[in-house]
């Protein structure tokens, strides 16, 4: 059969090894091709892994042509939430789409944007990210968007990613400088500590959060 490269998008997601890989194959040996791989201008769209597990399998593949309106679109929700991608890895793979799409209408004239991707709120609502780590991913990618890859596939996590960009760690700020000779103060109404303890339980609950998103 015909060979197919991967296109650009499909690209941005990990592929399956091991174990895992080894399971597609084994079952696509025993019962087939499921799904048809989805092909865009003779190159893979989506079903990188399925080809690559047909080809070890000694299975013919089937093939069926993108018809949709948004190839970015239609790649991102084909795959997105259905692997088991941390919260960085999400983000960083909708910011590199975004940026494919956006070089797609370089020199062109101007017809919207192709993702539908526009504000950081757009793109986090379609990776599942923070605000945060959406714009995180957002700055890694167009500072290096080979290290932006690297992120998507999970070969370096987003926080290293930035701090490799910027050389600062993420979250981390500059030490408060206080003032000197400050009167002592005084204590707390038993009021105002609930209301220092409702603040802090908040406070450790936005830390355990971000901990979850960066990991």
């Amino acid at each position: 059969f015909v060979e197919h490269d991967l296109h650009p998008l499909c690209t941005l997601f990990p592929r399956l090894s091991g174990n895992e890989y080894q399971t597609l194959v084994d079952d696509i040996r025993e019962s087939g091709l499921r799904e048809p791989i989805t092909l865009h201008g003779g190159m893979i769209l989506d079903g990188g892994n399925r080809y690559r597990a047909c080809i070890d399998a000694g299975v013919t593949p089937s093939f069926r042509a993108f018809d949709g309106a948004n190839i970015v679109t239609f790649v991102l929700s084909a795959n997105l939430h259905r692997r088991h991608l941390s919260p960085g890895q999400q983000a960083a793979i909708v910011a590199s789409a975004q940026d494919w799409a956006k070089a797609q209408t370089v020199g062109k004239p101007k017809s919207g944007n192709l993702a539908g991707l526009d504000r950081v709120q757009d793109r986090a609502a379609q990776s599942g990210a923070s605000d945060r780590t959406q714009r995180m991913a957002g700055k890694g990618g167009r500072e290096n968007p080979e290290l932006a890859a690297k992120v998507g596939r999970g070969e370096v996590s987003l926080p290293e990613a930035v701090e490799r960009v910027t050389g600062k760690k993420p979250g981390k700020k500059p030490s408060k400088i206080l003032p000197r000779n400050l009167p002592p103060e005084k204590d707390p109404e038993p009021s105002e500590i609930e209301v220092l303890k409702s603040e802090l339980s908040d406070s450790r609950g936005n830390a355990l959060e971000l901990a979850h998103q960066l990991e």
